[in-house]
């Protein structure tokens, strides 16, 4: 994790509309009222605004799926590589924002050999969204700095996201992912299935169960496995974001796919995620 911090925020996020204070994203649905002080620097990673006359930086990355646990656990670890060191200040404090909640911590470091300080905040929207907001200056600095930090990650809140858009960020968000569903489909009979969704397109998908079968002289456990293959996607229907897989075979199967307190749902059965998969 310490080698992520900054990182994720140099993944890609797509283009938001600026107004005089606001930065607003409406295809990934979340607002932050930016400092007059601060002007756009850079939009083709994260979105950095920075302050000539401070050496205040800012940074917003999006991040869709985003729930608490994994929020706070983020802002607890640091990062370091040739030109910067962070690392946390404290505990991470939870705090609520409009439409969604999430966590904020103080962060210390050194940067191009120069002390640092600033603030790091992980959120969490209602429906789905998410979004890490990152303020930095020169220690010397950051007493003048800290209450107009304050008041932008304060600021931070969620807004409708665009469908389409969403259903986009559900496949940037999915690729080279596996989901997982372990459970039982009656009293004796459970199922594992393994989709791994390659960031190629294509995708590889394991169904195996396992029955109990009465007989005259007792039970037995059968065990049964099959592996597919094909093309995947997700989709906008009217509003609503559908998983589909097209088979080799030439069957389609589609589901409705959603975030619930930061869990994916696949028509309403809960998969888990990992960055583990079979993809070549």
């Amino acid at each position: 994790m310490i080698k992520q911090l900054l990182c994720l925020l140099l993944v890609l996020s797509a283009p938001a509309i600026i107004s005089a204070k606001t930065f607003t994203s409406q295809e990934f649905g979340y607002s932050v009222e930016i400092d007059d002080s601060f002007q756009l620097s850079r939009n083709n990673g994260a979105t950095w605004f920075s302050s000539e006359p401070d050496g205040g930086l800012v940074v917003i990355r999006n991040w869709p799926g985003l729930d608490l646990e994994t929020a706070k656990n983020y802002l607890q670890h640091g990062y370091q590589d040739a030109r910067l060191a962070v690392v946390p200040e404290g505990e991470a404090r939870e705090v609520v924002v409009g439409d969604g909640k999430g966590y904020l911590v103080n962060i210390k470091g050194v940067s191009e050999r120069k002390a640092i300080r600033g603030v790091a905040g992980g959120f969490v929207g209602n429906k789905g969204q998410g979004m890490i907001v990152v303020v930095f200056g020169p220690e010397a600095n950051w007493e003048k700095l800290a209450p107009v930090a304050d008041r932008m990650t304060a600021s931070a809140r969620f807004v409708e996201v665009e469908s389409a858009a969403l259903s986009r960020d559900w496949y940037r968000m999915l690729a080279g992912s596996r989901l997982s569903f372990r459970g039982a489909v009656s009293d004796d009979r459970r199922v594992r299935e393994d989709l791994d969704l390659c960031g190629d397109g294509y995708f590889t998908h394991r169904i195996s169960s396992s029955a109990v079968r009465d007989s005259g002289s007792g039970s037995s456990i059968g065990h049964s496995a099959k592996t597919r293959s094909g093309v995947w996607r997700v989709v906008d229907e009217d509003g609503t974001n559908r998983l589909v897989l097209l088979y080799n075979d030439g069957r389609d199967v589609s589901g409705v796919i959603e975030s619930r307190d930061g869990k994916i749902y696949v028509d309403g059965r809960h998969y888990t995620r990992e960055r583990k998969n079979r993809c070549r």
